[in-house]
Order: C-alpha cells, then sequence, then structure tokens
C-alpha cells in the first residue's frame, strides 16, 4: 500500500481474516474501516427490542393487549399479536434466562417462570395447554436467535482468550464461558459444518421470511378469499411465486404443478 496508509488484518477464531485501511492521521484512533464482506455481520444496525411499543399500546388502550391463539394453530393469527408476543418472549430470553445450549437443558422451573413473566406484560390465558406450549415454542425459537446472535460474536473474536474477556451485558460470565468452551469444542465445529453442507442440499425455498405461516395465511384469507384461508397448494404458491421474482426454484414449481 501507498506509504500514506497501512493495512491492518485481523484473524478470527473461524480463521477469516478482516482486512482494514488506516491513514496517518487515524494512526492514534480506534476507529478502522473495514472492506471485507465479513465484518457486515458485526455492523451496528437495529437496537434490540425493549418493549416500548407495548407499553404504549398499553397505555391508549387501558389495559395490557390480549393474546389470543386459537386451537391447532399455534401461533397468534394477528400480526400485531404475534409480533408483540414474539418481541416481549424475545426481551425475556436475552435478560431473564440463564441460556442454554440445548433448550432441553433449561429446567421446567425456569421455562414457567418465563411464561409467567410474559403473562404480566400480556393478557394471555397460560391455563390453556396448546396456548403455554405455543408461547414456549415461541420461546425456545427465541433462544436460539439470541445464542446464534452471541455465537456471531464469539466467532469475531481472535482467540479464546480474547472472547472469554468479552461482556455481554444480559449474561453472567460463567453463563458466557460455558458457551465459549461449547463453541470450541471440536466435535461442535465438526457438527455446524455438517448442518451447513445439509442446508446447501435445500431445494425449495419459500419467500415469507420470518413471518409465521399461520399468521401469512390469515391474512391472505382476509385480502383475498373474504376471510377465508387458503387450501395448502395455493397457499404454497403464494409461499413461492411472486409476479416478480417468480417461483423460488425449479423444484418449487415441480411441487406446485405435480399437485
Amino acid at each position: 500500500m501507498a506509504p500514506e496508509g497501512g493495512v491492518l488484518r485481523q484473524t478470527t477464531l473461524t480463521g477469516e481474516t478482516i482486512q482494514a485501511t488506516q491513514s496517518p492521521d487515524e494512526s492514534n484512533s480506534t476507529t478502522h474501516v473495514v472492506n471485507t464482506d465479513d465484518s457486515a455481520r458485526l455492523r451496528k444496525g437495529r437496537g434490540k427490542t425493549r418493549g416500548k411499543g407495548l407499553e404504549k399500546i398499553k397505555k391508549v388502550m387501558g389495559s395490557k393487549m390480549k393474546i389470543e391463539i386459537l386451537i391447532g394453530k399455534g401461533r397468534p393469527i394477528k400480526p400485531i399479536q404475534l409480533s408483540k408476543l414474539s418481541n416481549e418472549l424475545g426481551i425475556i430470553a436475552r435478560n431473564f434466562l440463564l441460556l442454554p445450549n440445548k433448550w432441553k437443558e433449561l429446567a421446567k422451573e425456569d421455562k414457567d417462570s418465563a411464561l409467567i413473566r410474559c403473562q404480566e406484560r400480556l393478557d394471555i390465558n397460560l391455563d390453556e395447554h396448546y396456548v403455554k406450549d405455543s408461547c414456549e415454542d415461541i420461546l425456545k425459537n427465541r433462544t436460539r436467535q439470541w445464542r446464534y446472535k452471541l455465537k456471531q460474536k464469539f466467532e469475531s473474536a481472535r482467540s479464546m482468550e480474547e472472547a472469554r474477556k468479552m461482556e455481554v451485558e444480559q449474561m453472567t460470565s460463567k453463563n458466557w464461558n460455558k458457551l465459549c468452551d461449547i463453541w470450541n469444542d471440536p466435535e461442535h465445529k465438526k457438527r455446524c459444518e455438517i448442518n451447513k453442507v445439509n442446508l446447501t442440499k435445500l431445494k425449495s425455498n419459500h419467500f415469507m421470511g420470518s413471518k409465521a405461516f399461520v399468521a401469512a395465511r390469515a391474512e391472505i384469507g382476509e385480502k383475498e378469499h373474504e376471510g377465508v384461508e387458503p387450501d395448502r397448494i395455493e397457499f404454497y404458491k403464494h409461499t413461492h411465486y411472486t409476479s416478480e421474482k417468480g417461483w423460488s426454484s425449479e423444484e418449487a414449481e415441480t411441487n406446485y404443478l405435480r399437485n
């Protein structure tokens, strides 16, 4: 590089090299411009949900938001209810649970305590087993998402020593170090590589993003079918085909025509 600048390189725990440029007037600064797509995941984006929207709704309504989950649906079919329930359980997963590596490692008492905390913020009937099961499943998913984000943080470190020194505001050092040990285990890394390979074998993906199918199906029924939800074949087309992009894959089109 030209004399007036310098190149900084950092190798992470995953073996990736992050390259940054530094100009002379930045020589005493710790802020670098990173020229790699690998670092995009470390960029600061939208902040964590803090439940302020729910507080505003409660203030306007004068009561807690009612969450309705119908038998067999597994999720609220109204998008606003699903969004607020998922957000609230995400807050609980980040701030009030001892994050396990596997969901089954979490004690029943901890799960029940988390759901009771959620009930304090939302009008939801946990006495119905299908409602409680649905909430527990959402909490499980939000816990997995939080663990994934923490693993990204872990993988940005240059060494295990640096990883252990990282501060995670919502976690105890004991919990964080336990996760570091798991993520650094050769067997865990081997399973992750196998999972990555298996994911590439997925032949048919959908266009729905993170939206729950049960909510999307109800929404389509309201907008296009006078409240009647589309059947499975029609819904499959809604989730795998758009007029702008066409089919998500040849496999998706073949599956649809086959039925």
